[in-house]
């Protein structure tokens, strides 16, 4: 028997493993379009997850996740409450949820973008597939949504991403269904766009604008005739999908108007032309172009530092537009058919984009001017623009399967140097991104929200058992910090309605929305999120005599003087007293100005703490005992508004610094 020398051995294991590496390269290029989706997909989720790390709650999702949390079960008239004039029944239930794993965590909220995103990713892969085919130039279109810088301020507002982008998911899936359903005839995938325009209408009224997109795409691309001839073949051919998406749209308006009857925020028509020119002309140059193309690698943050509006340079934002027409001219001058595309974003931008924000939003020149750089009103054009780039550049797919053992011929747009300036313009979109996110998120944090709130969780669990916590009726310094909700929400914004979900421990601490009664361990929240012993900012009583500060069986009434006049303003009246054992439990009578309070007598060394909106500017306060006698002595008492004492915190040491 011969023996295999060891050269021999090595000379077939490396024979072996060229035969696998080449088995595994075949296996890549049959599947490189795929392997191609897949890793621009995961690298942009991966990007996407680390810039959300970043963030936190914000304004409107505090005010949405607090009305979920007070309702114990879910109902119709919860998922149709209509807050800043929008009917999002999807939001309110993922929100409903996460109110209950756990209120104000970041982490669940933020997995639910992610896995939202992922699904928008994964349908535009599937549409661009079903237009175009397996071809490797649906990178392009796929690379413009999934990297779209306009989505990553909207998504870090969660409210805004929630109601984005199941939007974009239903424009995705719903395309799909119908461009087989054109194809195939069959009316179950007409059932099925249907199914995903109500998902869409279920998060977002934009969804209306959907059997609009599928009818303009059908007639225009997937209709092989002349325009008009396409159009009344749509018409005719496809009749019963747009009986079935108009039937739902009907539903739908008939349920979203009977919602603003019953909503405070009431549509209203722009104040001037000027004001709709300036919101719309700001809104294309400085917003829209310039997002779509990589931009806008400028922002200008709020006072808070916890959002940004676009801010390009000038010179880069009517580059950006002479980018823009001249890929739109480019496009048309090859396939004469483009120009169908880009008038289905034009018209996109228009109705679901500029039309609605007018009617809700504009009131002024100024508001114009200031809504025009909002990203989150144009994020969904960057879905629409994947679509229309699709169908301006490459012929649509028939539908067909591909015999494997030929090789398809694809006809494309661009040979030899024009693939190079397809190549560069497509990096420099990348890097403009990339740069405009990176810009972004250097110029924004909600660190200042997520501190207070874990400041305000910790003192909720640290403060000792008995501890009032005031709420927030008439006292103005109870509003959050304008880092987690603005003024403008109102009550919405009031400590008490943002904090006091989050208290678990039943009667061992009482929250007071307007404190009355002797109260020892009264304490509010400070600008900080942390528990402060509470005091009154104000004008307080004259010292005097312990003798003249006590009744007597000859006087059963005190009257203080104050230092000088009251504020108007003055919302609370704090008395120090001292009382016997023999007054325990009866009633003082406490009168200033026109206002009449009373509070119940306990032994021993207590402060009592009483409403006094609308006394007026007064010099005096009376307390008065049922019967005379030794036993309440008034060391002072102070009117005006409850604040945070200088004493000290809880918790001792801020979330920040621990």
């Amino acid at each position: 028997m011969q023996r295999r020398d060891s050269g021999d051995d090595f000379d077939y294991l490396d024979d072996e493993s060229v035969y696998d590496w080449s088995r595994l390269t075949g296996w890549i290029r049959r599947h490189q379009v795929t392997l191609g989706a897949l890793v621009l997909i995961l690298a942009a989720l991966g990007w996407k997850a680390a810039f959300l790390s970043h963030y936190y709650f914000w304004q409107d999702d505090f005010q949405v996740l607090d009305a979920a949390r007070s309702t114990h079960q879910i109902s119709w008239s919860y998922l149709t409450f209509i807050t800043s004039g929008h009917l999002y029944p999807g939001v309110y239930a993922i929100a409903w949820v996460l109110a209950r794993i756990g209120l104000y965590d970041w982490g669940p909220a933020a997995a639910v973008v992610l896995v939202l995103s992922a699904g928008g990713s994964v349908a535009a892969w599937r549409l661009l597939r079903t237009l175009l085919g397996n071809r490797p130039g649906l990178l392009i279109p796929l690379g413009l949504y999934v990297l779209s810088p306009l989505a990553f301020p909207a998504d870090s507002w969660w409210v805004a991403a929630v109601e984005a982008v199941p939007l974009q998911i239903a424009i995705f899936m719903s395309l799909t269904a119908h461009v087989h359903y054109v194809r195939t005839r069959r009316y179950r995938h007409a059932i099925a766009a249907a199914a995903w325009l109500v998902f869409g209408l279920t998060f977002f009224e934009k969804a209306l604008l959907i059997p609009v997109l599928l009818f303009a795409v059908t007639a225009g691309f997937l209709i092989r005739r002349r325009l008009r001839s396409a159009i009344w073949l749509t018409l005719v051919r496809f009749w019963r999908a747009w009986v079935l998406y108009a039937a739902l749209l009907a539903a739908y308006i008939a349920m979203l108007a009977e919602a603003l009857h019953s909503s405070q925020v009431k549509p209203a028509p722009p104040s001037s032309l000027h004001a709709v020119l300036t919101f719309t002309g700001e809104l294309v140059k400085d917003t829209l172009v310039p997002g779509l193309l990589g931009g806008p690698w400028q922002w200008f943050p709020d006072q808070t530092q916890s959002y940004a509006s676009a801010a390009p340079p000038s010179i880069l934002a009517w580059a950006a537009v002479l980018v823009a027409a001249t890929i739109v001219v480019a496009s048309i001058m090859t396939r004469p058919r483009a120009w169908r595309a880009w008038v289905i974003l034009a018209g996109w931008f228009l109705l679901a984009d500029v039309v609605p924000v007018l009617i809700g939003r504009i009131r002024s020149v100024t508001e114009g001017a200031l809504f025009g750089l909002e990203t989150r009103y144009v994020v969904d054009a960057a879905a629409i623009l994947a679509i229309v780039v699709a169908l301006a550049f490459w012929p649509v797919a028939d539908g067909r399967p591909e015999d494997p053992a030929q090789k398809p011929v694809r006809r494309e747009l661009f040979g030899g140097a024009w693939k190079i300036v397809a190549a560069v313009t497509a990096l420099i979109f990348v890097v403009g991104s990339v740069w405009s996110v990176q810009e972004y998120w250097r110029s924004t944090n909600r660190t200042a929200a997520s501190v207070y709130i874990a400041d305000a969780r910790m003192a909720i669990a640290r403060a000792p058992t008995g501890t009032v916590i005031a709420g927030d009726v008439g006292i103005g310094q109870q509003l959050v910090p304008p880092a987690v909700m603005t003024p403008v929400f109102g009550a919405s914004a009031h400590s008490f309605t943002v904090l006091e979900p989050l208290s678990k421990r039943g009667r061992q601490l009482t929250w007071a929305l307007q404190p009355s009664g002797t109260l020892d361990h009264l304490m509010v929240f400070g600008p900080d999120g942390r528990l402060y012993p509470a005091t009154i900012d104000g004008t307080g009583s004259v010292k005097q005599p312990v003798r003249q500060g006590c009744t007597t069986p000859h006087r059963s009434a005190l009257t203080l003087q104050f230092q000088a006049p009251t504020l108007n303003y003055s919302l609370f009246l704090q008395i120090g007293y001292l009382a016997s054992a023999a007054e325990s439990g009866q009633t003082a009578t406490v009168r200033i100005g026109s206002v009449v309070r009373q509070f119940v007598i306990k032994p021993g060394l207590h402060d009592a703490y009483l409403p006094i909106a609308g006394a007026g500017s007064v010099t005096s306060v009376t307390v008065a005992t049922p019967a005379a006698g030794y036993g309440l002595c008034v060391g002072g008492a102070t009117a005006g508004i409850l604040a945070p004492a200088s004493g000290p915190a809880i918790p001792a040491v801020p979330a920040a610094a621990g």
